[in-house]
């Protein structure tokens, strides 16, 4: 069996995510995350977007960081829980910052799909998560699995049927408009719709090798539209009760830029896992158009040699 990723087999974790989760949710460690009073939640790449998505779905007494900028400024941490999250266990900034915080934090609790890794020894407590990816892949089902357990920390949970909302996500994936070459595909949303979208441009790097940028939608007219040209595609998120969204995708259609306007239906938790299905399906089937036989960044070895060096 081979130990990278296709994607035919990101297709087929992509389609197991409702049992993963669904039995995740049922399990005995589900029922011991419990509610914690002004976590600090930190993780590098999807761990940092889980984390992002976790702080602005619970409000501002949630905190949600890079193991990096933390470890520069270990003071804010005094006294707070801090759950690191990686799904190696084996991030040197991850494992740095677990051992920096001994007798700083409160609590330091490693979320991880490795119970044997460096960073579950650093930390005081471990939470694995109910799944091991083989080899290097990108965050597919780990990514999901590490935001339903940051959530719950949080004591944000939905009883949403999570095939029900996979189902959903194929039509909305439709509605996603990813850019060819090298034009920019944007997604553009605010609070946790921007942090799914952090999440939803790093499958574009690693999956198509693509540029993409996440955007707040008040900072997409101040900044990022600037930049904009006629073959870049802008995906606008809307919240439930927001115009904004809708406004600047009326007001960039007339002015000859392709964009389109994504609303999303259920309870704050449901709707984010929608739009992470949604941006997951959307990359995978642009692979498949593209003819694409495996993620892309597997086969940048240089950018990978970088990119293992700096991180591990």
């Amino acid at each position: 069996m081979s130990s990278e990723a296709t994607i035919a087999s990101v297709t087929r974790e992509f389609k197991a995510q409702p049992s993963l989760l669904s039995s995740f949710r049922e399990s005995a460690l589900w029922s011991e995350l419990g509610a914690v009073r002004d976590p600090i939640f930190v993780g590098a790449g999807d761990s940092y977007a889980a984390s992002l998505c976790a702080s602005y779905l619970a409000g501002p007494t949630v905190s949600a960081l890079d193991p990096y900028s933390l470890n520069e400024s270990i003071h804010w941490a005094r006294g707070r829980p801090v759950y690191v999250v990686s799904v190696s266990g084996e991030t040197r900034s991850n494992i740095e910052l677990a051992r920096a915080l001994k007798g700083i934090a409160k609590l330091t609790v490693a979320i991880t799909c490795s119970p044997e890794s460096r960073l579950a020894a650093a930390a005081d407590r471990m939470i694995e998560l109910p799944f091991k990816p083989v080899g290097k892949s990108p965050g597919i089902a780990t990514f999901t699995l590490a935001l339903g357990a940051v959530l719950k920390v949080c004591g944000l949970e939905s009883g949403c049927d999570f095939d029900e909302v996979l189902a959903r996500a194929t039509a909305v994936a439709k509605r996603i408009r990813i850019a060819g070459g090298r034009n920019l595909t944007h997604f553009a949303g605010n609070n946790e719709a921007y942090a799914a979208s952090v999440y939803g441009v790093a499958k574009i790097y690693e999956i198509l090798g693509r540029r993409a940028q996440a955007s707040l939608l008040e900072e997409f007219s101040h900044m990022p539209l600037f930049s904009l040209s006629a073959s870049d595609c802008v995906n606008l998120i809307e919240s439930p009760n927001g115009r904004k969204a809708g406004q600047l995708q009326e007001r960039l259609t007339k002015g000859g830029y392709s964009s389109s306007l994504i609303r999303l239906e259920g309870d704050p938790v449901e709707r984010l896992y929608l739009l992470v299905f949604s941006m997951q399906l959307a990359a995978i089937e642009a692979a498949r158009r593209q003819g694409l036989e495996s993620p892309y960044f597997l086969g940048a070895k240089m950018k990978l040699k970088i990119s293992d060096e700096m991180i591990y």
